[in-house]
């Protein structure tokens, strides 16, 4: 209770402080308009009148570039100069909104893409039509990362850039490429590499994962019912070997029948809700960690699964998560 008191008057004296400049600040404003000639200028009614016809110029201006924009989708010299200057929404996205000019940004180097490798028949209205959903879902995924405390900082964005670097011939290689196939340069390309980075950041640390051992005893899914359960009972005696004492991950090796992951002591790789077929997943993502899990009957065959971590706080899957969000997200596309 005391520190919530303190906390209160904290704020309390910040109001105050507050209260104080806005004072200062009119006090000041009101001496500068009431000493200044220009500003009684444009208090007179002369000054009024040319506030209102270079507010109707503007408007006017404002609804030309409108027209243009939403009537006609232009791209010409004038429009992308006023969208920088305006910012013309695109799309409303939630509380935001994507601008005109982002969205011309974007289409330009697609666009540019497809046209300096040579694609034909290609249907530019679609291509568009996905660009506008894909700056949406963007900063859908921006916000919800802000709201998750999940950030991607500067050495983030330069560390992979010089793996690209790297990985593609160095520097002159990579700024070729990048203004050749697609009209880039290395800032705009960082940009791009941000939104991917936050994409799988969320993907991989936000979205619940679960990282698994399994052993494998495989069966057709056709075989007579004696045979089904000749095999139950073969992974049920494995099991009773690992309470036994048997290491989980020896007993994978000696034992399990998917060769991709019995030379690992039967380890998976980290997955999502959805990515591994849905008797398996279910198990995996309600077992008890550490614990074993009762004999699965999958496509694949019979399994004893051992939860090792789950992480991650979105209970789904990425595809699945962000298609429940879009669907509870107000979007509005004046571009389409």
């Amino acid at each position: 209770m005391k520190k919530v008191m303190e906390v209160l008057v904290k704020i309390n004296k910040l109001f105050v402080l507050i209260g104080k400049k806005i004072v200062l600040v009119w006090r000041a404003t009101a001496k500068f308009l009431a000493e200044n000639p220009v500003s009684r200028f444009f208090a007179s009614a002369k000054g009024i009148r040319m506030i209102v016809y270079l507010g109707f110029i503007l408007g006017a201006i404002e609804l030309v570039f409108a027209i243009l924009i939403y009537g006609f989708h232009s791209t010409d010299k004038a429009t992308r100069i006023a969208t920088r200057v305006v910012p013309y929404p695109a799309a409303v996205v939630n509380q935001g909104f994507i601008s005109y000019n982002e969205y011309l940004t974007e289409r330009d180097y697609i666009h540019h893409f497809y046209n300096s490798t040579g694609q034909a028949d290609l249907d530019y209205k679609a291509i568009d039509s996905e660009i506008i959903n894909q700056l949406a879902e963007n900063r859908l995924l921006s916000l919800e990362a802000f709201l998750y405390g999940e950030k991607v900082t500067k050495a983030d964005v330069n560390s992979t850039l010089d793996q690209i670097i790297e990985q593609n011939g160095g520097k002159d290689q990579v700024e070729k490429v990048l203004s050749d196939l697609y009209g880039l340069n290395v800032e705009q390309f960082k940009k791009l590499i941000k939104t991917q980075i936050l994409r799988d950041n969320i993907n991989k640390k936000l979205i619940m994962r679960a990282t698994a051992r399994h052993i494998l005893v495989r069966v057709d899914e056709n075989v007579p019912p004696e045979k089904l359960a000749e095999t139950k009972a073969k992974i049920e005696s494995i099991k009773t070997e690992i309470q036994n004492g048997l290491d989980f991950a020896e007993a994978a090796k000696k034992y399990s029948e998917d060769t991709g992951s019995a030379e690992n002591g039967g380890l998976l790789e980290s997955f999502a809700k959805g990515e591994m077929v849905e008797e398996f997943s279910k198990v995996a993502f309600s077992a008890e960690v550490g614990k074993i899990s009762d004999p699965v009957k999958t496509s694949f065959g019979w399994h004893i699964i051992k939860v090792e971590e789950r992480t991650g706080k979105i209970d789904n899957n990425f595809t699945d998560w962000l298609a429940g969000l879009k669907k509870d997200s107000l979007i509005i596309k004046f571009i389409k």
